[in-house]
């Protein structure tokens, strides 16, 4: 058994844990705020990855060689300050004391400290001496003292060149890294720093930017609860104000009928009448616009004689348009098929406001109603395109954009007088169920052309064998649902001008008059349903489609 969970809002099988349902509408629910989420942290991961990587390359590639070339230069200066007072020592000292003088100064070369680290400046030092230049005797001053090997450390190798120009030696220094390493983690640490102050505020954009969008996410949530309590209440209200209107038109219509009645209160009645009507008409747009918005329409295509569809709709509007002492033109393209499957009840709805439109917004001139055929997408399938072109006021070019907008209206005496401004809204959302668009061409004073597309099944076409060359002359069982005895002809004429009258209390007597006849029990039956819900279009259509001739 199932039964309609009030959390996750969609049926549920009876016995299911609570607890587990919960979760599952939780889910639901907060998979789009979850992907938002995910979305702004991933973007914001990468920002901080790309920042990590491009201070990484930074540090590797441009700071740490700038550093590392720094401190060679001030080893190798330093290199040669030393090389100075050994050169110092080789010119001036005496030749028989040169060695021990030359092995003091190294020495004290080696203990010196750089007060930046703490450290001894030279590691190592070699010193190889040219003896054709020095009065020593050869191999008296080869000195070496300090490590000899150091790969992290700076090699610096200063000539000694005399004063007249002449090379005494070459002394080979081993100096300490201890300065870049110093100079190295000095830089280091203030890249972090201010790295990590640019790092901190683009993590308080991002929660930011996460705490707002859950505002905004449960500020959205509220707006579309609201908005679907709005949508429930509109359409509730909508549907209870259907039936007084109905026995209002009723009782309009029994008060017509009454000739005394309309000699002295003819107006009256008939002022009534229109306004109901047009309310009427008014609230069925907001029905129709609420369920709409309940994301539950669907379409449900049957089986359709395109013909017959066609000529009710132009006999329908025929009449409107012989009031207003304009043509109603029709222009079928030869060739059409005979019976297609589409969702008539739709179809219907928006060509009928599409030609109602047209003939309400125009005064002189015409409306022209073309159906043609165009290449389909599969062998049993064709493209229709309905279009209603009008020689009416015209739309302006900055108002186009707004005419699909719910309850918008173009600013016009005829938009200020009547309609709920939803027609439009309702057609172009139930084209888009269909899978095509509504589209509009128009200018103002010249007219207005609107059109779309709608691919469609062939059932029958025009040039299948066997079938009948159009469907007005498709025999009536092809689309009766139900076949059982009808009371006689005059019976049913008057049922269904009562019917196109949406007299409801008429109706209701009629049918109390067939209670005592068994053989149009279910006659009665089948009509009472319609009766009862305001349904009079598709009793009409039905009752078009049984009665004889």
């Amino acid at each position: 058994m199932e039964r309609t969970d009030p959390v996750a809002g969609r049926s549920a099988v009876a016995g299911e844990p609570l607890a587990r349902r919960w979760l599952r509408a939780c889910a639901a629910v907060g998979q789009p705020r979850m992907r938002s989420h995910l979305l702004i942290t991933a973007v914001f991961v990468l920002l901080f990855a790309s920042f990590v990587f491009s201070l990484a390359r930074y540090w590797t590639g441009s700071l740490a060689p700038r550093l590392y070339l720094t401190a060679e230069t001030q080893a190798r200066i330093l290199a040669q300050s030393q090389a100075a007072a050994l050169l110092e020592t080789i010119e001036h000292g005496a030749p028989g004391h040169l060695r021990s003088k030359l092995f003091d100064l190294m020495q004290e070369i080696l203990l010196v400290e750089d007060p930046a680290t703490g450290g001894r400046i030279v590691l190592g030092l070699d010193l190889q001496i040219d003896y054709e230049a020095v009065p020593v005797a050869p191999g008296s001053l080869e000195l070496q003292d300090g490590i000899r090997s150091c790969e992290r450390c700076f090699h610096a190798s200063i000539p000694l060149i005399g004063q007249r120009g002449r090379l005494l030696g070459v002394a080979e220094f081993l100096m300490s890294q201890r300065y870049f390493d110093t100079l190295a983690d000095e830089m280091r640490s203030k890249l972090i720093a201010e790295s990590s102050i640019a790092m901190g505020l683009m993590a308080l954009v991002w929660i930011t930017m996460l705490v707002m969008f859950h505002r905004l996410h449960k500020a959205k949530l509220a707006i579309e609860a609201s908005d679907r309590a709005k949508t429930r209440f509109m359409a509730n209200v909508t549907h209870e104000l259907r039936t007084p209107l109905n026995a209002i038109l009723g009782y309009t219509q029994l008060y017509k009928q009454d000739a005394p009645l309309m000699a002295r209160h003819g107006d009256g009645i008939s002022s009534i009448d229109r306004s109901a009507e047009h309310l009427l008409m008014m609230i069925n747009d907001i029905l129709d616009f609420s369920r709409m918005g309940e994301d539950n329409l669907a379409l449900r295509p049957e089986e359709v004689a395109l013909q017959t569809f066609l000529k009710t709709l132009v006999e329908m509007m025929e009449v409107r348009a012989r009031l207003k002492g304009i043509r109603l033109e029709r222009r079928f393209q030869p060739g059409l098929p005979s019976v297609v499957l589409v969702d008539e009840k739709r179809l219907r709805q928006v060509l009928l406001n599409l030609l109602g439109n047209a003939v309400k917004f125009t005064e002189h001139g015409h409306v022209q109603f073309s159906v043609e055929r165009r290449a389909g997408a599969g062998e049993r399938e064709t493209r229709l395109r309905f279009s209603v072109q009008d020689s009416g006021i015209g739309i302006g070019p900055s108002e186009l954009d707004s005419i699909f907008i719910p309850f918008r209206q173009v600013d016009n005496e005829i938009t200020r007088a009547e309609g709920s401004g939803l027609g439009l809204t309702i057609s172009q959302q139930l084209v888009r169920l269909m899978g095509s668009e509504l589209r509009v061409e128009s200018e103002p004073g010249a007219g207005s052309h609107f059109w779309f597309d709608v691919d469609v099944v062939v059932v029958s076409d025009s040039g299948d064998a066997g079938a009948p060359s159009s469907a007005a002359e498709a025999p009536a069982s092809a689309v009766t649902e139900r076949t059982f005895t009808v009371p006689e002809a005059a019976f049913l004429e008057e049922f269904t001008e009562q019917v196109r009258r949406h007299n409801v209390l008429g109706l209701r007597e009629m049918l109390t008059r067939l209670d005592g006849r068994p053989d149009c029990r279910e006659f009665v039956e089948y009509v009472q349903p319609y009766v009862r819900s305001y349904r009079f279009k598709p009793l009409l259509e039905w009752l078009s489609r049984i009665s004889p001739g």
